[in-house]
């Protein structure tokens, strides 16, 4: 017998939160107006005189590009791409209303592998150059990232509130066969 597990109407309204955050974390200097602060939707700022870590401001787009360039390959891409199934299965299963796991999971390992790259990666620099000073520091927009992705996961979990009624004997018209 397979049990139906359905998503509560809260679950679903995280999960359509939390997958309108990432988007807005992932895209949102393309979509946001020019007016809206950018710092609010930048991941990562560098910071030094190294020139493969060209010091500025990195939207989620600007440090895949940049990583990419670092490892020579499109990996990072590949997990760009998982952070937009994450937030495309968070919006699906709130209009199904099934209940799954680890889509959230998913997306906050994608981003801890974003931070620990660079910042590898900044470490890397710092011990290869005399003198050398690239900093990093996490903006607002990888942490909406990093939220978004805890809400898509808390509101996969919540269970719906279906009132379980204990089963009734049959009851027996009184005649015998």
């Amino acid at each position: 017998m397979v049990v139906m597990r359905r998503i509560s109407g809260a679950g679903r309204g995280l999960l359509v939160l939390g997958a309108a955050l990432l988007l807005v974390s992932l895209f949102g200097s393309l979509v946001l107006p020019s007016t809206f602060p950018s710092t609010y939707v930048t991941w990562f700022t560098l910071s030094g005189n190294q020139p493969q870590l060209p010091a500025g401001s990195y939207t989620g787009i600007q440090v895949t590009e940049l990583m990419n360039t670092l490892v020579s390959g499109p990996y990072l891409w590949i997990a760009f791409g998982s952070l937009l199934v994450s937030a495309a299965a968070a919006i699906a299963i709130g209009g199904i209303g099934e209940r799954t796991r680890h889509f959230g999971t998913f997306g906050v390992l994608i981003l801890l592998l974003y931070a620990g790259l660079l910042y590898v990666a900044a470490y890397q620099f710092n011990q290869q150059a005399p003198g050398g000073d690239a900093a990093i520091s996490i903006g607002y927009g990888f942490l909406t990232a990093m939220a978004a992705c805890v809400l898509i996961e808390a509101g996969a979990r919540l269970p719906s509130a279906v009132p379980v009624r204990p089963r009734v004997p049959a009851v027996s018209s009184g005649r015998r066969a």
